[in-house]
């Protein structure tokens, strides 16, 4: 952007020297003739800078949730990163896609390390490897689709990422939930 600037800067001060010179040399009139210049000189670097400031607006504005917005046939998936990389996904919005059988205590008691409450305002989230266990007794079409869309977009990344880092996954910690 800055390379964007400078040569608006450089362009206007040619411009103006332009037509510093035509007034000079033809007074009132030259100023007149000397207009276009600027139209010329500077519609492509103001139309680069529109563009930039466009794409800089974008990146500032969806800075949150770069590389973490996850959705699954139309629905938004929240899921959460840890310091550990281990990645929980927002219960709701596995149950709106699934519909779950199993109630909330039901899934803590299942999976004592997989199920916590995260975010601001807290709302439960399951661990990674503890939803891909749950999703894998759950019989319904939609769910080993999701159990599917689970595994190639948030498991397998998670599991590459922490073994690049060095991370134990939570299944070497014993704390997965299984």
């Amino acid at each position: 952007m800055l390379r964007i600037i400078t040569s608006i800067g450089l362009r206007l001060a040619a411009c103006g020297l332009v037509a510093w010179g035509a007034w000079r040399l033809l007074g009132e009139t030259g100023l007149a003739v000397s207009a276009p210049v600027f139209g010329i000189a500077l519609a492509k670097p103001l139309i680069e800078l529109a563009g930039a400031l466009r794409d800089a607006m974008k990146r500032s504005h969806l800075r949150d949730v770069e590389g973490r917005h996850y959705a699954f046939r139309g629905h938004r998936v929240q899921v959460i990163e840890d310091a550990d990389r281990r990645r929980w996904v927002r219960l709701a919005d596995v149950r709106a896609v699934v519909g779950f059988t199993a109630t909330d205590g039901a899934l803590a008691i299942s999976y004592p390390g997989g199920v916590r409450r995260l975010g601001r305002p807290a709302e439960l989230h399951v661990g990674e490897e503890a939803l891909l266990a749950h999703l894998r007794k759950e019989r319904s079409p939609e769910a080993q689709r999701l159990r599917r869309w689970v595994e190639r977009e948030i498991v397998f990344p998670a599991r590459r990422q922490r073994e690049k880092l060095g991370v134990p996954s939570p299944t070497e910690r014993g704390d997965a939930g299984e």
